[in-house]
């Protein structure tokens, strides 16, 4: 079986769409949660023009929760998923150029304790935009049993738990990365 026809199963999609929802809805609420730091990390991605920052740090939460309901409303989940990609996408170029411009030091805005930029960052994002264009495909129509609600559950809560903790280890060797740098800059000025 290959993964074109995997992804066709409905208990398989439904993995992939039940856990980008969830990405979103988490990324939405830490941005609810503490606004004054998603204004912050915003503000220091210098994209946008200043005027623009306080309402764009504003809508980009709700934003993200339209997106994520309209990825569980059948009607609406095709263009749920090309938003969400479009959106890690975008994530992921904003991360990028500042990458680019030497700026891996400010907050990548993702929500929860301080996260560095850094390139796995943009590869995470990479890796979200295409599991979401993976699944726009039409599934099978077949019926969906009960071991299919206990696969898409369980399914979701995995997918969700590895993305955590991958996030975290990106976070930990972003930290390390910076404290090594800055202790070899300390070495070279005592030397």
């Amino acid at each position: 079986m290959g993964v074109g026809s995997l992804l066709a199963d409905p208990a398989a999609a439904g993995i992939i769409v039940g856990a980008v929802a969830l990405i979103l809805l988490g990324a939405a609420w830490h941005k609810l949660s503490e606004p004054n730091a998603f204004l912050s990390a915003l503000a220091a991605y210098r994209l946008l023009p200043s005027s623009v920052v306080d309402p764009a740090s504003r809508v980009v939460p709700w934003f993200e929760i339209a997106v994520a309901v309209g990825l569980l409303v059948p009607a609406t989940r095709i263009g749920a998923l090309f938003a969400a990609a479009a959106l890690f996408v975008l994530y992921g170029v904003a991360i990028a150029v500042n990458l680019a411009r030497g700026r891996s030091y400010i907050d990548c805005g993702c929500g929860g304790a301080a996260h560095p930029l850094s390139w796995g960052l943009v590869v995470r994002n990479g890796v979200l935009a295409a599991a979401a264009l993976a699944v726009t495909v039409p599934t099978v129509d077949r019926p969906f049993d009960w071991l299919d609600a206990v696969t898409l559950v369980a399914g979701v809560l995995a997918f969700y738990l590895a993305y955590l903790m991958a996030d975290e280890l990106l976070r930990q060797a972003s930290r390390m990365a910076r404290s090594e740098r800055g202790a070899g800059h300390q070495e070279g000025s005592l030397s």
